[in-house]
């Protein structure tokens, strides 16, 4: 059975590292220097210079040569044109592209990667759309037993789905295809919800989905071959009284992590990321984001195919908790990665 330290044993014995094309979208700058005309993500999505910076440098640590394109249009021009001289056997994508505003946006490199024959980091384009959106995973998690607050959709100003949310019970109103904590302020848990044809009017593409009061957890998972690797339960602990994980809190990194005290219920999530995992085919790494209520009734949230990565993140808590190095991330991501073309 595989772990961590196995994992990061696997990689240093490599002979030869793999060369790394990055695919990033960077804060302000993939927006100046893109040459078409495109509705852009909003800054929450794309990484900062310093957030860049902490992935390229344990890159080079671990002994890889690193390529960076900030749009993936460029990313696409630049294989294009060069195809005849890359050297595929040896190349990986690490891709964290995030560039656009509709549910498939996540999913142009990978099937771009997969009509070229590219080895590339995470789940295939469509896992990564299946879990773009809310509703549809958790209808699919739902129908697998798999507990998910009740909620409903309204897409297109009409209501989809069935509205089993007792009227006193408070709702949180999330866009139904962007990330975690995107579009998420104050305003967004809501008590005694009126859906009425003005609200529908008003609203379209967003999930309103059953508050679920209690703690706030992620676990992250790398998959390597056909084995799960899933991180004991990582606590976010907001600062200023906050509840939930908003775009403001995320942006300004306002929260902390820590660990769930409670080995039993530890032991139950694990088994339960990994089995949401299969069911939905996630690959090579990802994190399922749950709430707790106060009876240790677990729900999950969100699905995260490329979850972030980077100093302030759940992953990186789970290495430091290991005593294991920032950079040994990435040894075990790109290991992950070359595992799933493995026949």
């Amino acid at each position: 059975m595989i772990n961590l330290k196995k994992a990061i044993e696997i990689f240093n014995k490599k002979n030869k590292k793999p060369d790394i094309y990055l695919v990033a979208n960077a804060q302000d700058y993939t927006k100046k220097i893109s040459e078409y005309d495109i509705i852009h993500s909003s800054n929450s999505e794309f990484f900062s210079a310093e957030e860049l910076g902490e992935i390229a440098s344990s890159l080079f640590e671990i002994g890889c040569y690193v390529s960076i394109f900030y749009t993936e249009l460029d990313f696409i021009k630049f294989v294009l044109n060069n195809n005849y001289r890359l050297d595929y056997e040896n190349l990986l994508i690490l891709n964290l592209s995030r560039d656009g505003n509709l549910e498939g946006k996540k999913s142009l490199v990978p099937a771009f990667c997969d009509m070229m024959g590219i080895r590339y980091s995470g789940s295939n384009p469509f896992v990564v759309s299946l879990c773009r959106n809310k509703f549809i995973w958790s209808s699919v998690l739902k129908n697998h037993g798999i507990n998910v607050p009740d909620f409903f959709a309204i897409k297109n100003n009409t209501k989809i789905g069935e509205n089993s949310i007792k009227k006193d019970k408070k709702v949180i109103i999330k866009n139904i295809f962007e990330s975690a904590s995107i579009g998420l302020d104050d305003k967004s848990v809501v008590t005694n919800l009126i859906i009425d044809d003005k609200f529908l009017k008003n609203n379209e593409n967003i999930l309103i989905q059953d508050y679920v009061e209690g703690r706030e957890i992620e676990v992250p998972f790398f998959k390597i071959g056909k084995e799960f690797i899933v991180s004991n339960p990582v606590c976010i602990d907001f600062f200023k009284g906050e509840e939930f994980l908003t775009s403001m809190s995320s942006d300004a990194y306002n929260y902390g992590f820590s660990s769930l005290n409670n080995i039993s219920l530890s032991e139950s999530i694990k088994e339960e990321t990994k089995h949401i995992a299969e069911i939905l085919g996630l690959n090579v790494y990802g994190r399922v984001d749950y709430r707790i209520d106060k009876n240790n009734k677990f729900f999950v949230i969100d699905i995260a195919t490329m979850p972030y990565t980077i100093n302030h993140s759940s992953f990186a808590y789970w290495f430091e908790k290991e005593n294991l190095k920032y950079s040994d991330l990435y040894k075990i991501l790109l290991l992950s990665t070359e595992n799933k073309y493995l026949k």
